[in-house]
């Protein structure tokens, strides 16, 4: 069933008692925009269980119509089916992710297992499924434009992995582990989160002493909030983490933060995640042999651009051989620093903190310093004029849309002539309800079929700034930031006919290009010199920006040993053929980390027991994909430097026309060439990352 699809005056129209939630009916709001100002969370399940059953009902009116089937009678109007319900799910979702109240997060628990129901119903109906295979099977014959074949192929498809062909029984199976696997990512998410705010940090004044004031600042302001006045709170997030690790004189307090931080779900309490971890593994293993796969990898791979495990092994370990050679060259750096402090013992919580004294040292950066000069507001200001220089594009804020919570900005963004594309919701800050890491999502998908504009939310989990202070971003919010957005742009800038084919709805390994892309610009000279500027509006002096720029590829084997062992063992967990009745997550991660060789000084970016990438988020078997969208990103960037203007207006037209706004119109790969003239291979990614 397509995310996007029929009128309200399909469904059943609303019963009096119905008719004050927002939800229902027509949204009389700017630009249809959810009505957030106005919904409550009581609003969601009544909205959520109209909109269930009208979806229902038109996906068995397509499946029983006498009529012979038609692409226009099946396929274009599965596209126009569930519009109701995409609404709501999108509204709802947004939000849930975002701010994950206890309301919220009970509306979830609910709805998973009745939308896991509602797909499988409609995936394994086997009329609706003949229907569409019997079309897939005329495809030649039906004189399709190439998007139609496209979808009908993608429909098709979708069917057959979600299990329509199989025997009765293996569909019954399919469908209770389909529903399970939904609760169980449910449930790993809000454990994860409860684990988050349980492994909150309280700190002395003597032990954040030698912290950049607005690190302090900032945690006292919480603390003051949490009625703790006098104390300085670090909630386990990586944004509150890693700059406290970098910074943090007190090594004492840097073993509690990392403590905090890297122990998420695996702790000896009710948020412990091994449970679900074990159960979720089981389920895909089961499923895969049910769907006739070897693996759960090698299902999830088939569709996608690597297509088999061992292609995205072979990438992964070409770039981590090399990488752990270089971070065993920083360890030994680090410990010569780290004697001179008596520390003969370097641990984790130590790497940050003398590898920023390492960096210090080669190239004359402080990082309290920089960040002086990368005020968030600047960043935006960088992103907008990098959006304008290379696609025409112009945002310019709304203040007349209702949001979900405060400090959420809405933005318009229009072309080059004036014209609305669509609107971009930005929710930076750090929240004690947002989940962790950063994220797109698109409320609306753009689409022709329907008419629709888009509408797409970014994520990020900033510190808020203490009252009257700036907020002060680090590089790699700062990428994290363009790389968020330039999901959005893909998900703004589709022309996609249908809303199945438009935006981000394209393999994992695809995805992540025109993100990973689009982060180049944030280090291009011209964009910090104009947008990097501290208190008093003066720019970032030319030195520091040259060595900011030259150590970029500093501390890269520490990094991308963190982030690819994180990979190489979603890959090898999710390869497995069978689990042991005493299956230990936590134990089997340390044998896999010791057999790869990684550091224990380094360890993994991700730990399994709070990887929600893989357990809650889609991306199993799949988080590889950030490595092999690199290897096209940073060959893809070399086509700007080889034209001599990363601006280059000719390239950047290139660049939107045949990679933004195709979504899954045809094969990525078909779009890479397209763009580049020719696939990538690793060896922009090395020397990207310093490695060649």
């Amino acid at each position: 069933m397509s995310t996007s699809l029929p009128s309200a005056a399909q469904s059943t129209p609303p019963r009096a008692e119905q008719s004050a939630n927002p939800l229902i009916g027509a949204w009389s709001t700017p630009d249809g925009v959810p009505p957030y100002d106005r919904i409550r969370p009581e609003h969601y399940e009544p909205a959520f269980d109209l909109a269930i059953a009208a979806a229902r009902e038109q996906s068995q009116r397509i499946a029983n119509d006498p009529a012979a089937p038609t692409f226009e009678n099946t396929i274009e109007a599965m596209e126009r089916s569930g519009r109701e319900l995409s609404r709501v799910a999108n509204t709802f979702f947004t939000v849930a992710s975002a701010d994950a109240t206890p309301a919220n997060q009970a509306i979830q628990k609910n709805i998973a297992p009745k939308l896991a129901r509602l797909s499988n119903e409609t995936m394994l109906d086997q009329a609706l499924f003949q229907r569409v295979d019997t079309l897939y099977q005329q495809r030649a014959d039906l004189g399709l434009t190439p998007e139609q074949n496209r979808l009908l192929e993608q429909t098709h498809k979708r069917f057959v992995r979600a299990g329509a062909a199989l025997p009765a029984d293996a569909r019954t199976r399919v469908a209770a582990i389909n529903e399970e696997l939904a609760n169980l990512g449910v449930a790993f998410g809000q454990k994860l989160l409860a684990d988050q705010k349980a492994n909150d940090v309280f700190l002395s004044a003597a032990e954040v002493e030698g912290l950049p004031a607005d690190q302090a600042s900032a945690a006292a302001a919480a603390a003051e909030a949490a009625g703790k006045p006098g104390q300085y709170l670090f909630p386990a997030t990586r944004s509150a983490a890693e700059p406290f690790l970098t910074a943090a004189p007190n090594r004492d307090a840097r073993e509690k933060i990392w403590r905090a931080f890297t122990f998420r779900g695996d702790n000896d309490n009710a948020n412990n995640t091994s449970a679900e971890i074990k159960r979720l593994v089981e389920l895909r293993i089961e499923r895969a042999k049910l769907m006739g796969a070897a693996t759960h990898a090698d299902f999830v791979l088939a569709d996608s651009m690597a297509k088999t495990p061992s292609a995205a092994m072979e990438l992964l370990m070409g770039v981590y051989t090399p990488a752990l050679v270089r971070a065993n060259e920083e360890l030994r750096d680090i410990q010569a620093l780290a004697a001179k402090d008596g520390v003969t013992d370097v641990q984790p919580w130590d790497w940050r903190y003398y590898a920023e004294q390492v960096r210090s040292e080669r190239f004359a950066l402080d990082e309290a310093q920089v960040k002086q000069y990368m005020p968030l507001d600047g960043i935006v200001e960088a992103m907008f004029e990098t959006t304008q220089k290379l696609f025409g594009l112009t945002a310019h804020e709304r203040t007349d849309i209702p949001a979900y919570a405060d400090g959420v900005r809405v933005f318009e963004i229009r072309e080059a002539d004036g014209r609305k594309l669509g609107l971009f919701y930005a929710d930076w800050f750090a929240r004690p309800t947002k989940r962790p890491g950063a994220w797109m999502n698109s409320v609306r998908v753009p689409n022709g079929l329907l008419g629709e504009t888009p509408i797409v939310v970014n994520n990020q989990n900033i510190t808020p700034p203490a009252a009257g202070e700036r907020a002060l971003v680090s590089l790699d919010e700062a990428q994290t930031l363009f790389h968020e957005f330039g999901h959005g742009l893909h998900g703004m800038l589709s022309t996609a006919h249908y809303p199945s084919l438009s935006g981000t709805a394209v393999s994992r390994d695809f995805v992540e290009f025109p993100s990973q892309v689009y982060e180049h610009w944030i280090t291009e000279p011209t964009i910090l010199q104009a947008h990097a500027r501290n208190a008093e509006g003066e720019p970032m002096p030319a030195e520091m920006l040259e060595s900011l720029l030259k150590a970029q590829t500093f501390n890269q084997g520490f990094f991308t040993v963190q982030q690819l062992s994180s990979a190489i063992l979603d890959m090898r967990l999710h390869q497995l053929t069978a689990l042991p009745a005493d299956f230990d997550a936590g134990k089997w991660e340390a044998a896999q980390l010791r057999e790869l060789g990684v550091p224990e000084e380094i360890g993994m970016r991700h730990r399994l027991p709070h990887f929600s990438h893989i357990f809650d988020g889609g991306y199993s078997a799949s988080y590889y994909a950030y490595t092999w969208a690199e290897a096209m990103d940073a060959d893809g960037f070399d086509a700007f430097k080889e034209a001599g203007n990363v601006f280059d207006p000719e390239l950047a037209a290139k660049l939107r026309r045949e990679v933004y706004e195709v979504g899954n119109t045809r094969d990525p790969a078909e779009s890479y060439r397209a763009f580049r003239g020719r696939m990538p291979t690793a060896d922009a990614l090395l020397r990207n990352r310093g490695l060649k």
